[in-house]
């Protein structure tokens, strides 16, 4: 039986434009009777908990990619050293026409605008010998340090609230999403996901953004694994 699911926001729980897809609200509500729901997501700590008391999901939750997680109310764990994501923008600023977006909530990364070649820009990164890495959600592209992820963030979750493998579902869209679907007992995306998780996947939806969560969480009930 499942225990805890792993979900994705935006992509997962809502449209290109970020927005909330209504029935999505009352699966997750549903879910959250069956499991202990656990957002992961590239969004702020502030986002993240304000999502997590809007949809009544559990108050441990991992933020910014996996470079924060909360484990309730004002206890919260860092696993990243911002200067790394500054040290990168400064030298990728240099090459690239960066447009930032609004970081001043990010307590780990950063973000900026899709407007140049991300995968030329992450091989420099690499070139320069930095612990920093970057990922393309598909609304913007974070700028984090190397050694960590939504996988090593949700590790540690599994670890402290004793969850083996099999216990533990994973729901997303991104390539943000594959470390978190690497360590998951059941991986499931959907219609509207990367190519790569797609091929991670147990389960693939065949319905776009929020309404293919429901599926899979409808999924998820008919073969009685929540």
């Amino acid at each position: 039986m499942i225990r805890a699911v792993a979900l994705d926001i935006d992509g997962t729980l809502t449209d290109e434009k970020r927005l909330l897809y209504p029935e999505a609200v009352e699966a997750v509500q549903r879910l959250s009777s069956l499991a202990e729901v656990i957002l992961v997501t590239g969004n702020v700590h502030c986002f993240t908990r304000a999502a997590a008391v809007l949809l009544g999901t559990s108050r441990t939750f991992i933020a910014e990619n996996g470079g924060v997680i909360s484990w309730g109310e004002g206890d919260l764990e860092l696993l990243s050293d911002p200067s790394v994501s500054q040290e990168a923008y400064q030298r990728l600023k240099e090459v690239y026409p960066l447009s930032r977006m609004d970081s001043r909530y990010r307590m780990t990364d950063l973000v900026v605008e899709g407007n140049f070649n991300v995968q030329e820009a992450d091989s420099r990164l690499k070139a320069w010998r930095l612990d920093a890495d970057l990922v393309d959600s598909g609304f913007a592209v974070h700028i984090k340090d190397r050694r960590v992820d939504k996988g090593r963030a949700l590790g540690k979750v599994m670890e402290r609230l004793r969850l083996r493998k099999e216990e533990v579902a994973a729901v997303g869209d991104s390539i943000s999403d594959l470390p978190m679907f690497k360590i998951a007992g059941f991986r499931a995306s959907v219609a509207n996901a990367v190519s790569e998780l797609k091929s991670e996947s147990e389960y693939v939806s065949e319905f776009e953004f929020g309404e293919g969560f429901c599926d899979i969480v409808d999924y998820m009930a008919t073969e009685e694994m929540i």
